[in-house]
């Protein structure tokens, strides 16, 4: 058996995430198909049941919707300050300027100087949250 054939296992791999993870397209569409299409001009069209959605699930549905536009290279930044997703999001204005505010929504994005997006790591987590198989109305 040669070097490159011997793999070592660490366990600590369980609890570190890997930054760099390529995005899960199929997870993406998952999340976003009852709540949005979108067109090839980077146009969002809010369906229904986005409507039924607590404001910082609507966030984090509108920055999801970044990140499919960014993997599509319609547009060319994933992230969104609360301004452009008060606008583009249909919630309020105080209730984007919240952003800072909200547990759930601190959890599972990062913020940086240009506004806020979604680590491809966290698509699990937010799937489960906003198709409700974890509840947490923080």
């Amino acid at each position: 058996m040669d070097d490159e054939e011997i793999k070592e296992v660490d366990e600590l791999d369980e609890i570190f995430v890997n930054k760099n993870i390529p995005i899960n397209k199929k997870l993406l569409v998952e999340i976003l198909k009852s709540f949005v299409t979108i067109d090839e001009e980077g146009m969002i069209d809010f369906k229904e049941d986005y409507e039924k959605l607590s404001y910082w699930k609507k966030i984090l549905i509108y920055l999801l919707c970044k990140k499919a536009l960014t993997s599509r290279k319609i547009i060319d930044k994933e992230y969104a300050n609360p301004k452009e997703i008060s606008e583009n999001a249909m919630i309020g204005e105080s209730a984007a300027k919240k952003i800072s505010n909200n547990e759930t929504i601190k959890r599972l994005t990062k913020k940086t100087k240009e506004g806020y997006f979604i680590q491809n790591y966290n698509l699990k987590k937010i799937k489960d949250i906003i198709l409700g198989k974890e509840e947490n109305e923080n």
